[in-house]
């Protein structure tokens, strides 16, 4: 029996980790946000791309992962309904609820709007009454930045679909087959590359569901990937085994990413994503595959910080911008102010409560027990 990968938990607790870095960097670049700093940062763009090209291709490689084991355990049937159950209510919550805050911030402090929150949100926001969104290019109400959510809610009934119907037609084998391992590690970074080509061609991610086609491709092929992975041992060994081989290739590739423009840019940045996650996945399977309370209390977290952090940033940053800090203290003060915040927020009035639980996607616990979930629950 297989036992379970700790390691991939590590790497969604780091994964979104860097999501609150990430976007508290986006306050201070050139690319859209719903906040800027009147002192923009030359050139961090460039820093963020580091990270942003392969963090939301592993965050849907671990959701693969976890989906398979899950579905393996609950049945297509149940891993739908749990799935369903964890998910929709922090998306309905986080739209009418979490993310008000952020976009009311952002029309006030951008001239759009000089109603209070509350007179906002009553009577605007809720309501959908677009006309102040089309003034901020946005719809009421929004899911914003748990656009990852909604696509993984979609894309994991879309597989218990596909599952169940295999399971009816008898095309399902009863044992994952061992695949090719050059398959496994060659096939995923062609498809970032002609994706990220596909997408910079003319079709650019919109987080708008519908009408994301760029998108889509490349998140399902990404979530395929970690469901064709999921039981293949041999393809976890050689990213642990080889991991020194494939940070260098990540190194050289990130050099050709910096060095290049347009298209090539496009294809180069997909192989360097990969080669990324497979280095991070070698390391973490080397160095963290190791239950401990620490990251079972993470991993329960991370999905009510996830949901949280936005909204808590750019509070944060539209009340400190105006202390004008030095920049380095500015930046930390506002990534520990997101991260403590909504960890806090967390501990104190999510964690403890059964309703509150429910709406941020947590299961239901008697006090005290272990809070341990399956990876990838967002």
């Amino acid at each position: 029996m297989e036992t379970r990968k700790y390691y991939l938990d590590w790497l969604r607790v780091i994964a979104f980790c860097l999501l609150i870095c990430f976007h508290a960097g986006l306050l201070y670049g050139p690319w859209s946000y719903n906040l800027k700093s009147p002192r923009l940062v030359p050139g961090i763009e460039q820093v963020l791309l580091v990270f942003s090209v392969w963090r939301m291709p592993l965050l849907f490689l671990i959701s693969g992962v976890a989906s398979t084991f899950l579905i393996g355990k609950l049945g297509t049937g149940g891993f739908a309904l749990d799935r369903i159950r964890r998910l929709q209510p922090v998306i309905l919550f986080g739209m009418l609820v979490v993310i008000p805050p952020q976009v009311w911030i952002e029309l006030y402090s951008k001239g759009i709007t000089s109603d209070s929150y509350l007179h906002f949100w009553w009577t605007s926001y809720l309501p959908a009454d677009q006309t102040l969104a089309h003034l901020s290019g946005k719809t009421f109400p929004t899911w914003d930045h748990l656009w990852f959510l909604v696509y993984l809610q979609v894309y994991v009934l879309l597989f218990a679909g596909v599952v169940a119907l295999g399971r009816l037609m008898r095309l399902v084998p009863a044992k994952a087959p061992a695949l090719p391992l050059a398959l496994l590690l060659i096939g995923p970074a062609l498809w970032l590359a002609a994706t990220n080509v596909w997408i910079d061609a003319g079709h650019p991610l919109t987080h708008a569901l519908v009408d994301d086609w760029g998108g889509h491709i490349k998140w399902i092929g990404l979530f395929a990937t970690g469901v064709a992975c999921a039981h293949q041992p041999a393809f976890w060994a050689a990213l642990r085994d080889h991991r020194w081989r494939f940070a260098a290739a990540a190194a050289l590739l990130l050099g050709a990413q910096f060095a290049s423009s347009g298209l090539v840019w496009s294809a180069v940045s997909g192989l360097y994503g990969w080669a990324a996650i497979c280095t991070v996945c070698g390391f973490a399977y080397r160095y963290l595959n190791q239950r401990s309370a620490l990251l079972s209390h993470l991993n329960e977290a991370v999905l009510p910080v996830y949901v949280l952090h936005q909204p808590i940033l750019l509070l944060a940053a539209y009340w400190v911008f105006p202390l004008r800090l030095a920049l380095p203290v500015e930046g930390l003060t506002l990534v520990a102010i997101t991260g403590l915040g909504s960890l806090a927020i967390y501990e104190v009035a999510i964690a403890p409560f059964g309703v509150m639980r429910f709406l941020f996607g947590l299961k239901g616990k008697p006090r005290g027990a272990r809070r341990e979930v399956a990876a990838g629950a967002a």
